[in-house]
Order: structure tokens, then C-alpha cells, then sequence
């Protein structure tokens, strides 16, 4: 079941990783719909460069890929 979990989460933070572009990091934020894990989230994803952001998307993509393969054997 992890296996399962972590290859979803890998594949949709890559998929989010290559959709990232400098609009979308311009316009990324979570709005102000009440939550303050979100908004604490989106005030840090702003603050990054967007190169960074991108990268840590990736990153976190492949590693979930890489535990879905060990977890999966």
C-alpha cells in the first residue's frame, strides 16, 4: 500500500515539477482560505527563487519514485 501511496505522490510532484513555470510561480500561493498550514506553506513557496522551487518538486518527485520502487521489492 505504501508503494502505492509514494508512486501517486511521485508521479503528481513530477508532473507538478515540469508544469512550474516563473507565471505560475508568480501566481502560486494558496489564497487565504482559512487553513494556516497552506498559508504557511504558500508565504515559503513565494520566497524561494523559482529555479529552487522547481528543483525541490523534482527532487521530491524522484525520491518517492525511488521509495515506491524499494518499498514495492
Amino acid at each position: 500500500m505504501e508503494s502505492i501511496l509514494l508512486l501517486i505522490f511521485g508521479i503528481g510532484f513530477i508532473a507538478f515539477g515540469i508544469r512550474h513555470n516563473k507565471k505560475i510561480h508568480e501566481d502560486e500561493g494558496f489564497g487565504s482560505n482559512g487553513s494556516i498550514i497552506f498559508d504557511f506553506i504558500a508565504i515559503w513557496i513565494n520566497k524561494l527563487p523559482y529555479w529552487f522551487t522547481k528543483t525541490i518538486y523534482l527532487l521530491i518527485g524522484l525520491g518517492c519514485l525511488i521509495g515506491s520502487y524499494f518499498t514495492y521489492f
